[in-house]
């Protein structure tokens, strides 16, 4: 990537304005997960800019692969378990990609909160996603979690 269109993410992301996610697909389609990690390490909230690269079918897989990379390096945290209800949300999505990936972060997330939209995927009309649903509910442990 060119510098200046670089330095033109950042100043998106810096207002705002969805640059963040911009810039963390275009760091993904670069492989530099890394630096996506570092920047959820010191800011955990900013987990949630992957949310549209896991909502977009269309996303080349080295994307997608990027973002479920992260994901899973997140795996129990708060920051993750913050984003149960969007994760439950996207797990009724139309495609079936999406469907499957927001089903394995909620099982990652650890959260029992995960159930109310995992087990209704169960009965999910494609046999991956019904897999990863069963999947993820036997990650989620008991109670207290």
């Amino acid at each position: 990537m060119k510098i200046l269109d670089e330095l033109k993410l950042r100043v998106r992301a810096a207002g705002g304005l969805g640059g963040v996610a911009d810039y963390f697909h275009v760091l993904l389609m670069e492989g530099a997960l890394k630096t996506v990690v570092e920047m959820v390490q010191n800011r955990p909230g900013l987990l949630a800019e992957l949310l549209p690269i896991v909502a977009n079918p269309e996303a080349s897989m080295n994307v997608r692969f990027g973002a479920s990379a992260a994901f899973e390096r997140f795996a129990g945290t708060p920051a993750l378990r913050a984003l149960v209800v969007p994760l439950g949300e996207l797990a009724a999505h139309a495609d079936a990609r999406v469907r499957a990936d927001a089903c394995h972060y909620l099982g990652l997330s650890g959260s029992v909160d995960a159930r109310k939209y995992l087990e209704p995927r169960l009965a999910d009309e494609n046999a991956e996603v019904r897999e990863i649903a069963a999947d993820s509910l036997g990650e989620i442990a008991g109670p207290g979690t």
